[in-house]
């Protein structure tokens, strides 16, 4: 019985080891599906896969480059997202996948090539649009991406467009397209960008947007007005949001070197500024300085404030209008008187016009005397009436008389007289005695020679003549225009002389007693012709004359300066003007002991006769000169120095639409500038 337990447990035993499995030695089979051989891959590729095997397989795993990756998959189908972003663009790879069955087998795919080209992979920039800010906020508008797979935006900012740029934002909503910055500095340089990351690492950065606060803009100062002792000064506004302040400096240089702040002030909208107490007679400069928050400035224009009377003024209608003399009036104003016609410089009236210390024609008058009028000379009397000489037509023989004429404040006749013959007599000048009776000087047609003679006239308060002397006489035409009273009472009478010298004439003066009687005479000159306008005192007690030469200096015709002793001794002469006609008008000394000529010029200034002023020193050196006009005929025929220390010349223009003379009146500062 036991030997048939042993052979039964045998027979199990060799059952059983003949029923074990023999150990799995086939590996599975794999090969790659995606991508195709050779193919261009970029960003996250999908690596797909086929692996099968008699049992099962375990995992499948990607090499790339014959080295594992580590990226497995244990479940069909087998795939794989593989990122190209870290490999060089146009570079070659070699995909495999190997593929593990339950056995332990493996088995590799055959690898296939591919090229990474990420080039095309990054996103599309985006631009900064504007960078704004305020006092406290800086405010960066980019574009919106429309990427995608967009993962951040970010603002960068560095010091120079190709310096390190560092982050100053960053941003991972795709809408949040402003970005405020409150770490800012807009008076350094800085650059700007905007830089864009997707979700693959990928990023793109802006052009760079350049940041430097500009210097405020400029405001210009306008045209300064002077009246009543105050400067209106005004200004173009500033309308940037960050300005801080106005300030307005003054300068008594053009330069404004040596500058004083005057006014300031926060308010944008505020653009004027009257400045009181401002002195006459002089010159200051304004400027502008506009400060932002930021401490940037920047200046406006320099204008100039001028607060001298100075003007450029012409009077006269249609008719034709010639300013011959000027006088200073005790008010402030001024006299010009001359004559006006609608047919030319015949068929005149006499012509008085007033105007104020601005140039402002007060009134006008217009007298008639006779069919040709025309006043010569004019002085204020005490009462502010005036006292005028010049020419009527005789009503009797149709020669001219001398016409004396006493008007009120007003210009309006106060009565008038007239001397004559039956030949020629013409009014020059004339002045007032503290007798209050008049001189006169003009000169008169010698019946007997035909020839002229210096004429001098001693009249009463009223008119009424008390003595008539004449000098000269010969072969040769005298002319006395003008005259002055001398400190002893007797008088000086300058004027041209053809009978005592030269017969083509020398410039003559005649020193009487208060009876007219010659005392001495003096002729200056040359082999030419030469002339005195005017007449006046030295402070030295000597004279000063002016008129014009043609025996001396550069032209056809110079202004002649003559300065004498008090017995009329020629001490020095000077000569002013160019290649063509010069003439000297009038002169005066000026407070600083120099003297002011004036007259006309066609050497200087635009094409015709200009109005002409000449500054001298005290030995008759220029020192400067000045004309006034335009392309027409424009003769200045009286100047002086006023009581501002400017000077003022009449005369007559035609320089004007219609080529009619209109009277012209320049006022200048010290210098002979005006407007």
């Amino acid at each position: 019985m036991k030997k048939s337990y042993f052979f039964i447990g045998l027979s199990f035993i060799l059952i059983a080891l003949g029923c074990e499995e023999e150990p799995d030695s086939y590996p599975p089979t794999v090969y790659i599906t995606k991508p195709l051989q050779s193919s261009i891959v970029s960003e996250i590729t999908t690596v797909k896969c086929v692996a099968t095997d008699n049992d099962s397989v375990k995992y499948v795993e990607l090499w790339i480059d014959s080295a594992a990756t580590g990226l497995v998959d244990s479940s069909a189908p087998y795939e794989f997202l593989w990122n190209t972003v870290p490999f060089e663009d146009s570079t070659e790879h070699y995909i495999a996948v190997q593929a593990v069955d339950m056995s332990g087998n493996t088995s590799d795919s055959e690898s296939i090539s591919v090229i990474v080209d990420n080039s095309s992979s990054y996103p599309q920039a985006i631009n900064i649009i504007s960078i704004e800010y305020t006092e406290s906020e800086m405010t960066i508008v980019i574009e919106r991406s429309t990427d995608i797979d967009f993962n951040n935006y970010e603002i960068l900012r560095s010091a120079s467009i190709d310096g390190e740029k560092y982050s100053i934002a960053l941003i991972p909503n795709v809408s949040d397209t402003i970005v405020q910055i409150n770490e800012f500095d807009p008076v350094t340089p800085y650059w700007y960008w905007a830089k864009i990351e997707d979700i693959h690492g990928y990023y793109s950065i802006s052009d760079g947007f350049y940041v430097l606060d500009e210097h405020p803009t400029e405001v210009t100062i306008n045209p300064i007005v002077f009246s009543d002792s105050l400067f209106s000064i005004s200004w173009s506004g500033n309308s940037e949001s960050d300005f801080e302040s106005y300030m307005l400096f003054e300068s008594n240089f053009s330069d404004m070197s040596s500058a004083v702040k005057i006014f300031e002030t926060n308010d944008i909208n505020t653009t004027t500024f009257d400045h009181y107490q401002i002195e006459q007679s002089q010159y200051k400069y304004y400027q502008i300085l506009v400060q932002d928050h930021w401490g940037l400035q920047s200046t406006s224009n320099i204008q100039e404030g001028c607060s001298w009377f100075i003007f450029n003024q012409t009077y006269g209608d249609a008719s034709y209008d010639y300013g011959r003399h000027l006088i200073n009036t005790t008010d402030g104003g001024y006299i010009i008187v001359g004559n006006t016609s609608l047919l030319g410089n015949s068929y005149s009236n006499v012509l008085i016009v007033k105007v104020n210390y601005k140039g402002d024609q007060e009134w006008t008058q217009d007298h008639t005397f006779s069919t040709t009028d025309r006043i010569n000379s004019s002085t204020e009397l005490p009462d502010g009436s005036f006292i005028m000489v010049g020419s009527a037509i005789s009503s009797s023989n149709a020669s001219k008389d001398i016409l004396l004429l006493k008007t009120d404040q007003n210009g309006g006749i106060v009565w008038h007289q007239t001397y004559g013959t039956d030949q020629d007599e013409v009014g020059n000048a004339i002045q007032y005695l503290n007798n209050g009776n008049f001189i006169l000087v003009g000169y008169s047609i010698d019946s007997n020679t035909g020839y002229s003679l210096i004429n001098l006239l001693y009249v009463d308060n009223v008119g009424n003549e008390i003595w008539n002397r004449t000098y000269g006489g010969g072969t040769g035409n005298d002319y006395g225009y003008s005259i002055i009273h001398t400190n002893d009472g007797g008088y000086i009478i300058a004027g041209i002389t053809r009978s005592q010298g030269n017969n083509n004439g020398d410039a003559w003066i005649i020193k009487t007693d208060n009876d007219g009687n010659e005392e001495w005479s003096q002729t200056y000159g040359g082999q030419d012709t030469e002339l005195i306008r005017s007449i006046a005192h030295t402070t030295d007690g000597g004279y000063i004359l002016a008129g014009q030469t043609n025996s001396f200096g550069s032209g056809y015709n110079d202004a002649y300066l003559v300065k004498t002793d008090s017995e009329g001794n020629q001490e020095w002469t000077q000569t002013f003007g160019g290649i063509g006609t010069d003439h000297g008008r009038s002169v005066m000394q000026t407070t600083d002991q120099g003297y002011i000529i004036s007259g006309y010029t066609d050497s200087f200034g635009d094409s015709g006769f200009n109005f002409w002023l000449i500054k001298t020193d005290l030995s008759g050196n220029l020192e400067w000169q000045q004309s006034y006009g335009g392309t027409g005929d424009d003769r200045g025929l009286w100047g002086m120095q006023t009581s501002d220390g400017g000077y003022i010349i009449t005369g007559y223009s035609n320089s004007n639409s219609n080529s009619v003379p209109d009277i012209l009146l320049i006022k200048t500062d010290d210098l002979g500038n005006t407007n």
